[in-house]
């Protein structure tokens, strides 16, 4: 079985190379691929001497005991044709010049990862940690023809007992607001006995893997959404292959919000509201779109009149007017 594992990096190499550390203690047989969005070059020089076993900035970096360690390989991309050499274990960079938003920059990862026939393709956002034997558990729920996607169980990083993603089914009208927007989130901990291989309507796009041959067939990653609730529509997809599965009996553990954190607070929310809108067009029934349309609407009539949140309104009436207007 030939995988790959994706990282996703902006300007965040301390999460990253704890990601990083994370997963090169897994065994097994992969290609680790960085996918940097444009991040200052700080940033890739901070990771290249953790991977070469440097200290940097007063703290000291062990190298991974990984066989056939490889080397630290800068990919040049023109055109969509990479020149690379091909072995063990390497880490893998794709230095994009700017930063392409994260669904276009796993895209231009993804059909490298096509082009040269990997079985799997792991995608680990940079703020998360995985245990030593996720590689070798996840590789194998996915075995069964009739998956063709799956998520491990996910749990806050900071609050270890809270699960922040079990998987769920969900009703496509009306979206489930409550749950998608996470205005009524209900709060799972570790000792509900949730320890299942469940059918979910939707994978965790942040920690999650798929069949590559799935994966082209279902487009990709939409890149009218530079980040935000791109896996729902993308599970929206996947679904009309097979079956999304998430396994509760593995865990992983999330940063959560400490990647997205980097990024401008305006730029947040009006990526969040902009996404969400975009779902609700892309997926969403009649009744989605009037409902949906006009719950945000109503709520940036409160954002401009009683929110004191210069950000917030800022972020929401940018996305309102691109939506509805642009």
């Amino acid at each position: 079985m030939n995988s790959a594992i994706v990282v996703l990096t902006w300007n965040d190499w301390k999460n990253t190379i704890d990601c990083l550390e994370s997963i090169y203690q897994n065994e097994g047989n992969f290609d680790v691929f960085l996918i940097d969005n444009g991040s200052k070059l700080q940033n890739i020089l901070k990771i290249s001497s953790w991977y070469r076993g440097q200290i940097i900035s007063n703290r000291t970096f062990i190298k991974p005991k990984i066989k056939k360690c490889g080397e630290f390989i800068t990919m040049n991309h023109k055109n969509n044709i990479y020149n690379i050499k091909k072995s063990t274990r390497n880490l893998y960079l794709i230095r994009n010049k700017n930063n392409l938003g994260l669904t276009a920059g796993l895209n231009l990862a993804y059909v490298f990862l096509i082009r040269n026939n990997y079985d799997q393709i792991l995608r680990i956002d940079n703020d998360f940690i995985i245990q030593k034997d996720y590689f070798k558990k996840i590789s194998n729920t996915i075995r069964p023809k009739k998956f063709v996607s799956a998520s491990p169980k996910i749990m806050h990083a900071y609050i270890k007992k809270n699960i922040w993603f079990k998987g769920f089914k969900m009703r496509w009208s009306y979206l489930k607001f409550q749950k998608t927007m996470n205005l009524k989130k209900k709060r799972y901990f570790d000792n509900e006995n949730l320890n299942k291989l469940v059918e979910t309507d939707v994978i965790s796009g942040c920690c999650s893997i798929y069949k590559t041959n799935i994966l082209k067939k279902s487009g990709l990653g939409d890149e009218d959404f530079f980040y935000g609730p791109e896996d729902i529509e993308l599970s929206y997809r996947l679904k009309n292959y097979g079956k999304l599965v998430c396994d509760q009996k593995i865990k992983t553990f999330h940063k959560i919000g400490r990647s997205s954190a980097i990024a401008d607070r305006t730029d947040r929310i009006f990526q969040s509201t902009y996404g969400f809108l975009m779902l609700i067009k892309k997926i969403g029934t009649f009744s989605d779109k009037l409902i949906g349309y006009t719950f945000f609407i109503l709520r940036g009539f409160f954002y401009f009149f009683v929110e004191n949140d210069k950000n917030k309104k800022k972020g929401y009436k940018k996305a309102l007017i691109k939506f509805f207007i642009k």
